[in-house]
């Protein structure tokens, strides 16, 4: 399916080129991308197996939410607002293929119009009930969502290669602030495109993943100030340059898909999603700090969330594999401390046994009993709930898990991310597009 692709969007040298490079990323990519930096933590056991204390075992709940009068479309982001309530961004009617964007990056389908229905929806992550909705009329490739401690909503469309903060309590038709130029990718300071992902700051100040053609991540001060900007495209299919040989560097983004705050550590750390790694970066100033990853998550990671426990656990979801390298599509919680996978999650029902089939974004409660997973298709989220409640271990203290540390956590991280082609790139196949 590749191949006929890029027969169809790629001249004959260009082609040649791109196959070539296709094969090496996929043969040896994995493998390269998997080495950590030496200032990253040391390598734990890869085997996988739960915590010893069995302590991070989820319980999956298939009947949640309840039954809703309406079907919903792609589900491409989960997160909680300040009340516990669950709120989740879906693409209603509009998918996103290879005909909806050109080979510049360029939304193709303008003249249908935004989605007509509720984008947002907030339910009870008890019952399941549908509590309030809106965002009909306002979104045309929805994508990520972020809620920070006031209740503003960060959203990102990447149709229009823009960034919104909407006060719900004020206006749901009108946002307090917009980044970006309508409909106009770009690479500058004015431009995004494709942002998947915000994470925001207790002092108002937040982070754009600027997705797929960019691979750049973004601070700003609260007022929408341009701060800094780090980060170069890596990915196999967009960038515009020869990489160096041996393992990826860090700072090369191959799709930065998820952005998470370790608030007690004071990091910022990006879901390197092609790269199949955690980079984690200093929130004050962009530096390089550690990374992370596991041959059992494998080589094309979605999205991850940090919940201060036991040193620092990473909740992460890997997505459909490419190439020879098969590895079950699931749910990871992998120790900061020791890189190692310590538990997993994963539906377990009849439709749907043992595995996700194309998860996107996750969000998870500060206290790590509650996880939610957005799922692309099918088009629904998954709940899951620890089995018994989290016994705190003596390691994780109430300086560890104090109240900001908490409450920064929850309202940074749970966000979501993604888009497709950059500069001279391409849309691309089915399988990769988010």
């Amino acid at each position: 399916m590749l191949i006929r692709w890029l027969r169809l969007h790629c001249g004959a040298s260009q082609l040649h080129q791109v196959i070539f490079t296709v094969i090496i990323w996929i043969i040896i990519g994995p493998v390269a991308n998997g080495q950590r930096s030496e200032r990253g933590p040391v390598p734990g056991n890869p085997s996988g197996t739960n915590h010893p204390s069995g302590k991070y075992e989820y319980e999956y709940h298939p009947e949640w939410p309840r039954q809703m009068n309406r079907a919903l479309g792609s589900v491409s982001a989960v997160a909680f607002d300040s009340g516990g309530g669950v709120v989740i961004f879906h693409r209603g009617s509009h998918v996103w293929d290879i005909s909806t964007f050109d080979e510049g990056n360029r939304y193709l389908q303008v003249q249908s119009g935004p989605i007509q229905e509720s984008t947002l929806l907030t339910f009870n992550g008890d019952t399941g009930g549908l509590i309030k909705e809106w965002g009909a009329n306002l979104f045309y490739m929805p994508h990520g969502l972020t809620i920070d401690r006031h209740d503003n909503f960060w959203l990102t469309d990447v149709a229009m290669h823009q960034v919104f903060k909407f006060n719900p309590k004020l206006s749901t038709t009108e946002p307090s602030l917009t980044l970006g130029i309508r409909f106009e990718p770009g690479s500058d300071r004015h431009h995004f495109c494709k942002p998947t992902s915000v994470a925001v700051l207790d002092s108002g100040d937040f982070f754009v993943a600027d997705g797929y053609c960019n691979g750049r991540v973004m601070k700003y001060a609260s007022d929408g100030t341009l701060l800094m900007s780090w980060g170069k495209n890596s990915f196999v299919l967009t960038r515009t340059f020869l990489m160096p040989d041996g393992p990826v560097p860090e700072s090369f983004f191959a799709i930065p898909h998820a952005l998470t705050y370790a608030a007690d550590k004071g990091l910022l750390c990006v879901a390197d999603r092609e790269q199949g790694r955690i980079q984690c970066f200093h929130a004050t100033n962009g530096t390089f700090h550690s990374m992370y990853s596991s041959p059992e998550i494998g080589h094309r990671l979605f999205s991850v969330k940090y919940v201060p426990l036991d040193g620092g656990m990473f909740y992460v979801i890997n997505g459909p594999p490419l190439g020879t390298l098969p590895v079950p599509v699931t749910g990871f919680l992998l120790s900061m401390n020791h890189n190692e996978v310590v538990a997993k999650f994963h539906p377990n029902s009849p439709s749907q046994p043992g595995a996700f089939n194309n998860p996107h974004e996750l969000a998870v409660s500060p206290s790590g009993d509650d996880i939610y997973v957005a799922e692309l298709l099918p088009t629904k989220v998954h709940k899951f709930k620890l089995k018994r409640s989290l016994v705190r271990s003596s390691s994780v203290s109430q300086s560890t898990i104090d109240s900001t540390a908490i409450s920064d956590t929850l309202y940074a991280s749970s966000l979501t991310l993604v888009g497709s082609g950059g500069g001279k790139g391409f849309p691309l196949p089915e399988r990769i597009l988010p």
